[in-house]
C-alpha cells in the first residue's frame, strides 16, 4: 500500500535499513494476528473441566497446536509481505499470497498422491506435513527449521525485491 499512497519514498529516505523496514512490517502483522488469537486460549480453561473424566484434555497436543500455529502465522505473514512487495495492487498481492500459501499447504500433499513412489519425500516439502507433526505435540527440530527457513527466505526475498525497487 506504500507504493500506491506514495509513502514508500518517505520510507526509503529515512535512515532505516531495508531489513529493519521489512522486519517492522513483519513483526507488526505477526503481533496483530497473535493478539487476535490470544482470546482462544480461554477455550482451554473453559473446556478442560468438561472432559471425561474432568481435566482429561491433552494439553501437550493443544499447546503443540498453538506453537505450530505461531510458526504457520510467521510463514504466512512473511509470504504475504513478500507478495505485497511484488505488486502495487493490494488485491493482486492478496490473491498471489493466498495461492502460494494454498500450494505450500495442500499442493505438496496432492503431488504426493499423484506420485506414490516418492510420496513421503514430496510430502515433506509441504507446510501441512510439518504443521501436523508439531500439532501432535512432537517438537522436532526439522519442523522448526522448515518454518524458520520459509519465514527467513520470504523476508530476505522481500528485502532483495525492495532494494531493487529502490534503485
Amino acid at each position: 500500500d506504500e507504493k500506491k499512497q506514495g509513502t514508500i519514498e518517505l520510507l526509503f529516505t529515512k535512515p532505516i535499513s531495508m531489513r529493519n523496514i521489512v522486519l517492522g512490517k513483519f513483526f507488526g502483522a505477526f503481533c496483530l494476528i497473535v493478539i487476535a488469537l490470544l482470546p482462544t486460549l480461554l477455550y482451554i480453561f473453559i473446556l478442560n473441566p468438561y472432559g471425561m473424566p474432568a481435566g482429561n484434555m491433552d494439553l501437550g497436543s493443544t499447546l503443540g497446536s498453538y506453537l505450530g500455529l505461531m510458526f504457520l502465522i510467521a510463514a504466512y505473514t512473511s509470504i504475504g509481505i513478500f507478495c505485497s512487495s511484488l505488486s502495487d495492487n493490494q488485491i493482486v498481492a492478496f490473491i498471489l499470497a493466498v495461492i502460494i500459501c494454498f500450494v505450500l499447504y495442500l499442493g505438496f500433499d496432492q503431488l504426493a498422491e499423484l506420485f506414490k513412489s516418492s510420496a513421503t519425500l514430496i510430502e515433506k516439502f509441504g507446510i501441512s506435513y510439518h504443521f501436523k507433526s508439531i500439532s501432535r505435540g512432537v517438537i522436532d527440530t526439522r519442523d522448526l527449521i522448515y518454518f524458520i527457513s520459509i519465514t527467513l527466505f520470504s523476508l530476505m526475498a522481500t528485502v532483495f525485491n525492495l532494494k531493487n525497487v529502490r534503485k
